[in-house]
């Protein structure tokens, strides 16, 4: 005869409440498709991860971790110092969204928007914003108020108009482009045709946009991540998707944040993504982002007065996104969301477009004192 106990029974009943929990985070946050039950199993043994289906039924497992493990893996955050200053001893990391310093910059990464729109007194204003130097201005100010609350603060881009390797696009393409092209072929990311292509015929913006803009990407979160911050903070701005070319204004206008999750079916396709899914599974920077977008998305309709968005308010949160339990923070598998390693606030706010915000985010040379980014 068995001699079960109570504490049997809790252990049991503590796995099985973790096995639901995990398994419904994977279904409702992770898997965008409902396609990716063939590279994952959630069971009384852990968390496991397969390159493909057939692994899964050989058992032949490429990332797992016991259920013990995750709990050591999700321990609390370490205490802070106490203090006056609210975020003394917590480190920081603040990503300016794209690297744009100027108007012509902005033209290149394709972030860049041009048109007329009628003011208050009827008449017509010329509106031309690049959205990496709103995004600096804001980060640059950020940075002045976290400090001051106590933070250290580390930022990816250094000046206005920088890039996450230190230096601007026109000095990477002097100094790093030919190697990264060599590079890329001599992996067989590219073929030796398209090599050939790339040094010879490619425009800036071919260049920015095939070679110059995923790498840098990847910059920006190996950097993060050696900062080992508490929680990083991504900034952009919007536009509306719908309004091709931007070359007029729109009426609309929402705040929205991003986290981690919403994995495509072809995506586990990919070692390096199959890690990323199994990270957000596995560790709580996934929730601890999503607490924290909830607070900035609520700053940000206090504050701003823009109206947050819903999963119907764009092409792109129907049809890329899963909505979380809070308003306005959606689950969206972009570069960065999977490669930062650490709780993350993806912010994207006032659309450049809009019919009102064009106006006010254009005035002023230094964005620092602009009112809508201040």
């Amino acid at each position: 005869m068995l001699n079960i106990t109570s504490a049997c029974y809790a252990q049991n009943n503590d796995v099985q409440n973790k096995i639901n929990y995990y398994k419904e985070k994977a279904e409702k946050y992770l898997d965008k498709q409902k396609g990716l039950e063939g590279y994952y199993s959630i069971d009384k043994s852990g968390i496991k991860v397969f390159a493909s289906s057939k692994d899964k039924l050989s058992n032949k497992v490429e990332y797992c971790v016991s259920w013990d493990s995750i709990q050591q893996i999700n321990n609390p955050s370490k205490p802070k110092p106490e203090s006056i200053k609210k975020l003394t001893g917590y480190r920081i990391a603040i990503d300016a969204g794209h690297t744009a310093g100027d108007l012509a910059s902005g033209k290149i990464e394709q972030k860049h928007l041009k048109f007329n729109v009628a003011g208050a007194d009827g008449k017509l204003d010329s509106i031309e914003i690049a959205e990496g130097i709103l995004t600096f201005a804001t980060a640059k100010l950020l940075k002045e108020k976290l400090e001051a609350e106590g933070a250290e603060v580390f930022m990816t881009r250094s000046f206005n108009g920088s890039t996450a390797f230190g230096i601007t696009f026109e000095n990477w393409l002097k100094s790093s482009y030919f190697n990264a092209v060599d590079s890329l072929n001599k992996i067989s990311e590219i073929t030796l045709d398209r090599k050939q292509w790339l040094l010879t015929k490619a425009t800036k913006r071919d260049k920015f946009k095939l070679v110059f803009k995923d790498i840098e990407l990847k910059k920006r979160g190996e950097i993060i991540n050696n900062y080992h911050p508490d929680f990083t903070i991504i900034i952009h701005y919007n536009v509306d998707e719908m309004n091709t070319g931007w070359a007029k204004s729109s009426n609309k206008d929402f705040d929205m944040a991003f986290v981690g999750g919403a994995f495509m079916k072809h995506d586990l396709l990919s070692k390096e993504k199959r890690y990323d899914f199994f990270r957000l599974l596995v560790s709580d920077d996934f929730e601890k982002s999503v607490s924290l977008s909830s607070e900035m998305i609520k700053s940000f309709e206090n504050t701003l007065v823009v109206k947050t968005a819903s999963i119907n308010d764009a092409k792109y949160l129907r049809e890329g996104c899963l909505p979380t339990t809070e308003k306005g923070v959606f689950c969206r598998n972009l570069q960065l969301t999977r490669f930062v390693h650490s709780p993350l606030v993806y912010g994207e706010t006032l659309y450049q477009d809009n019919e009102r915000e064009c106006v006010l985010l254009n005035q002023e040379r230094d964005k620092t004192k602009n009112i809508r980014v201040l």
